[in-house]
C-alpha cells in the first residue's frame, strides 16, 4: 500500500484542495486563502545517516502563500494513515528545511548582489516567513502530539524546564462533526463526509447520494479512500469513472459494490448450509458436488473448492 499512499497525496496537491483544507482548519470555513495565492514550495532534502548513506526528507504538499507579489506563510500538509510514533520528529525535521531553505535564498541573493555579511550570515531585515504543518490524521488510534510525548522524561525538574517542545498542528478527522465536514467546498469533502464521526453508513450514503457536488479531481479522490480504507474496491471504481463524476453516480457504485459484496456472501451462506446438512444426512460426497454444481449454476473447479471447504476431512 505505500505507492498508495503516495498517489493519494496527489489530491492533495492540487491548489484549489489544498487551499480548501486551510481554509476550513485555520479560517473556519471562510475563504480567505485563494488559488491563486499558492505555488508549491519544494525543499525536499537529504541528511546523513550513520552508515554515510543520505536520508531523504519529502513532503506530502508545502505550498508558499504568495499575497501581494510577497511570501506570506509556508503551509505544509502532511497525511498521516497509520499511527506512526514518529510523526513529531519528522514533521519537525520537514519545518526545519523549509526554514533551511529560506535561509539559503537569502544567502544566495546576498552573493548574487555582493553583499558582504561576514559571519552574520544574514542581514538584520532579511526574516523568514512561518512554516505551518498540518498534520492529517486518517486513523483512530492514539499518535503522539508532541515531541515530549515521546520521550522518558527524567524527574528532575532542574533538567524539566530545559526540555523544549514541539508540538503538531493534528487534524484528527474521523473527529470531524457533520457541521464541520459540510464546512468543506473542494473534493475533499467527500473524504471528510466519509469520516466524519456524526455520519453512520446509512447516513453516509444517503448524503453522499443526495449530493449534487461534482469531483474535480474524481481519481485522486478513490485512490485517498482506497489508502484510508485499505480497500481495493475503490480502485476497481476508479477504472471506470470519468474524470469529473457527480458525487452521487460514486455513492451508487459504492453501494452496488456493497450489495454485489453482501449477495456473494449470502449465496456462500447458502453453499455452506447445503453442503453441511447433506454430509449430516449422510449422502454421498459425489451426489454433494453434483447437487452444488447443479443448483448454483457452479464451474466444476468452484464447487471442488467449496467441497474442499466445507465438506471436512
Amino acid at each position: 500500500m505505500g505507492q498508495l499512499d503516495l498517489s493519494s497525496n496527489s489530491l492533495i496537491s492540487h491548489p484549489d484542495v489544498f487551499a480548501d483544507i486551510i481554509n476550513v482548519v485555520i479560517y473556519n470555513g471562510e475563504t480567505v486563502l485563494k488559488e491563486k495565492h499558492l505555488r508549491p514550495f519544494y525543499q525536499n532534502s537529504s541528511t546523513a545517516k550513520h552508515n554515510r548513506k543520505l536520508k531523504g526528507l519529502y513532503r506530502d504538499n508545502c505550498m508558499e502563500d504568495i499575497r501581494n507579489g510577497l511570501r506570506y506563510v509556508i503551509w505544509g500538509i502532511e497525511s498521516q494513515y497509520v499511527p506512526d510514533q514518529t510523526t513529531p520528529i519528522k514533521v519537525m525535521g520537514y519545518d526545519y528545511t523549509a526554514y533551511d531553505r529560506q535561509i539559503e535564498e537569502f544567502k544566495a541573493h546576498n552573493k548574487n548582489n555582493e553583499i558582504e555579511t561576514y559571519v552574520n550570515v544574514l542581514m538584520p531585515g532579511q526574516k523568514i516567513k512561518p512554516v505551518i504543518t498540518l498534520v492529517l490524521y486518517y486513523g483512530t488510534d492514539d499518535i503522539p502530539d508532541r515531541i515530549t510525548a515521546m520521550m522518558d522524561i527524567p524527574k528532575d525538574d532542574a533538567i524539566r524546564k530545559y526540555i523544549q517542545d514541539y508540538r503538531l498542528n493534528m487534524i484528527r478527522l474521523r473527529d470531524f462533526s457533520m457541521e464541520q465536514a459540510a464546512l468543506f467546498r473542494s473534493d475533499f469533502a467527500f473524504i471528510a463526509k466519509f469520516l466524519s464521526k456524526s455520519y453512520n453508513k446509512n447516513k453516509q450514503l444517503e448524503e453522499l447520494r443526495n449530493s449534487q457536488q461534482v469531483l474535480i479531481h474524481t481519481k485522486d479522490t478513490l485512490f485517498t479512500l482506497a489508502a484510508i480504507t485499505r480497500d481495493t474496491r475503490y480502485l476497481k471504481i476508479s477504472e471506470t469513472s470519468k474524470e469529473e463524476s457527480e458525487v452521487c453516480e460514486i455513492a451508487e457504485a459504492l453501494e452496488k459494490i456493497g450489495y454485489e459484496q453482501g449477495a456473494h456472501l449470502e449465496r456462500e451462506k447458502g453453499i455452506q448450509s447445503t453442503i453441511e446438512v447433506c454430509r449430516e444426512l449422510n449422502v454421498e460426497r459425489d451426489a454433494v458436488f453434483e447437487k452444488l454444481s447443479e443448483k448454483y449454476h457452479l464451474e466444476s473447479w468452484a464447487a471442488a473448492e467449496y467441497m474442499d471447504k466445507y465438506w471436512g476431512n
